[in-house]
């Protein structure tokens, strides 16, 4: 399969910031369960990654959530102090994130659209030894240690929260 541009840009800035991947190809992975065993030989796990805002559109947060756990409105936004959040549109993905549907990942953070978006990070993911993310195309998945996929974060520059999901 061929590297999209998108996914060559992504997978150059991890190799800037010295963070060590491997690199999946495969056919589009847009759910959970398209993710499945993907990154399994190297013990990655997958985490939900969901684009959402209030109401106003005025505060865009990219939850990064537990695989098992669902979304529940009310006690995340409660957590992040903010109007109750819902699920962004697909043209707001793309503004914010250059993302299509389905190809959702901290990894486009980079972005310059994306620095007034805050990350918040269920305190679960904290104990993923190694995580798998879409290189900013939902064809592909790298596999990252954990302290890589914050080292990206912190050249990001976003805020991060944490939350207790459910």
């Amino acid at each position: 399969m061929q590297t999209e541009p998108a996914a060559r840009e992504t997978l150059a800035l991890l190799e800037k910031l010295g963070i060590e991947y491997r690199y999946y190809g495969h056919e589009p992975a847009r759910t959970m369960a398209d993710c499945e065993g993907i990154g399994a030989d190297v013990g990655a796990e997958h985490f939900k990654n969901l684009f959402l805002s209030d109401r106003r559109r005025s505060v865009f947060v990219l939850l990064l959530l537990s695989p098992e756990k669902e979304f529940r409105t009310g006690e995340i936004s409660r957590q992040l102090g903010t109007a109750r959040l819902s699920f962004c549109t697909p043209e707001e993905l793309m503004e914010k994130l250059g993302l299509l549907p389905g190809s959702v990942t901290p990894l486009a953070l980079s972005r310059e659209s994306a620095r007034e978006v805050v990350v918040a990070i269920d305190r679960d993911i904290l104990n993923m030894e190694t995580v798998c993310a879409h290189p900013c195309t939902s064809n592909a998945s790298v596999a990252i240690p954990r302290e890589g996929l914050f080292r990206f974060l912190a050249h990001c520059g976003n805020e991060i929260r944490y939350v207790e999901a459910k």
